[in-house]
C-alpha cells in the first residue's frame, strides 16, 4: 500500500479480509490503515456491507474532487464538481443527464433499466427503455466505443447494463 501511495496513486483503497480470527484483524486493520488503506473490511462481510463501504469512500474521494476507475483496460476519471469525464486524459462533454447516467454505472454493478430510470431521472419508472437506449448510446458513442461491440457499458440481457472495471 505504500509503494502504491508513493506512486502518486489518488485513487481508493479497500481492503477486506478473510481472516476469522478477531486477534489478526485487529493487528491487519492497524497495520493497513497506518500504510495508507482508506478501509478495512473483516471477514464476514455480505455483498451489500462492502458495495456501501465502496459508495462510503467515493463519496469521501468526491469531496477530494475527484475518483479514477479502470474499464475496458482504459482510465476514466470523473470530477463530480464539474461534471467532467476524462477518458485516458482526453475531456469528453456529457450532457448532465449522460453525466448522472455514467456515474451512476460506475458506482453500481449491474443496474436495471427500472433501477437506473428511477436514479438519474429521479422519477417513477414507466418502462422507458427506448429512453435509455438513447442516452447509453451516445454515451458509448462519445467514448468512442465500437457499437456493435462495447468494451465499457455492456448489456445484459432482459436486465440492464453493466459497467464493468476496477
Amino acid at each position: 500500500i505504500k509503494k502504491i501511495r508513493l506512486g502518486a496513486f489518488a485513487g481508493l483503497i479497500l481492503v477486506v479480509s478473510d481472516a476469522e480470527d478477531r486477534e489478526r484483524q485487529i493487528r491487519e486493520k492497524v497495520s493497513f490503515i497506518h500504510a495508507g488503506a482508506d478501509e478495512y473490511l473483516a471477514y464476514p462481510q455480505t455483498q451489500e456491507e462492502i458495495l456501501v463501504s465502496i459508495e462510503a469512500l467515493v463519496r469521501r474521494c468526491e469531496k477530494k474532487g475527484f475518483f479514477s476507475v479502470k474499464v475496458g483496460g482504459s482510465s476514466i476519471s470523473i470530477i463530480p464538481q464539474k461534471r467532467e469525464v476524462l477518458l485516458e486524459g482526453k475531456t469528453i462533454a456529457f450532457t448532465k443527464l449522460e453525466f448522472k447516467i455514467l456515474k451512476y454505472l460506475i458506482l453500481h454493478q449491474v443496474v436495471p433499466h427500472k433501477e437506473l430510470y428511477e436514479a438519474v431521472w429521479g422519477k417513477e419508472y414507466l418502462k422507458d427503455d427506448e429512453n435509455i437506449m438513447a442516452h447509453i448510446h451516445r454515451i458509448r458513442k462519445k467514448m468512442g466505443d465500437d457499437l456493435g461491440k462495447p468494451k465499457y457499458i455492456q448489456n445484459i440481457y432482459g436486465i440492464g447494463y453493466l459497467m464493468e472495471g476496477e
